[in-house]
């Protein structure tokens, strides 16, 4: 026993044993791509993932909705708020509604950024929204 004490300690202590991975996009961000459109912090579109729940502004309207991880990803009764939005943030919008229906799975970046994939291909790219 006292020859396995050593061993536990070495690999508690080791960097791959500290990070856990992420198994869920729960959190809240701030998207940078939706579609073909790449967006900005004034777009101001917003996801937050909460326990099969998401919501968040699509840039005008405010969404919510659920979702699913198994298999991959899924989104379902996604409904909106009914502002009146024209120009760019009826576009950016539009980009983010049809992005939710065509999900099939998500990744995580190397760069911390959360992929939403269609076939893995990503439709929308965000970072986590600093708290």
């Amino acid at each position: 026993m006292r020859r396995l004490l050593p061993l536990f300690v070495a690999l508690l202590a080791t960097p791959a044993m500290a990070e856990v991975p992420r198994l869920s996009p729960e959190g809240e961000w701030l998207a940078s791509l939706v579609g073909p459109l790449d967006l900005t912090a004034e777009d101001g579109v917003v996801l937050s993932f909460t326990k099969g729940r998401v919501a968040g502004s699509a840039g005008c309207n405010r969404f919510f909705g659920s979702y699913s991880l198994m298999p991959g990803m899924s989104f379902d009764g996604i409904g909106t708020t009914r502002m009146a939005c024209t120009g760019r943030r009826a576009e950016v919008e539009a980009a983010l509604l049809a992005a939710l229906a065509q999900v099939n799975d998500w990744r995580l970046g190397e760069d911390d950024s959360l992929e939403l994939l269609l076939d893995g291909d990503a439709l929308l790219r965000a970072f986590p929204v600093a708290q």
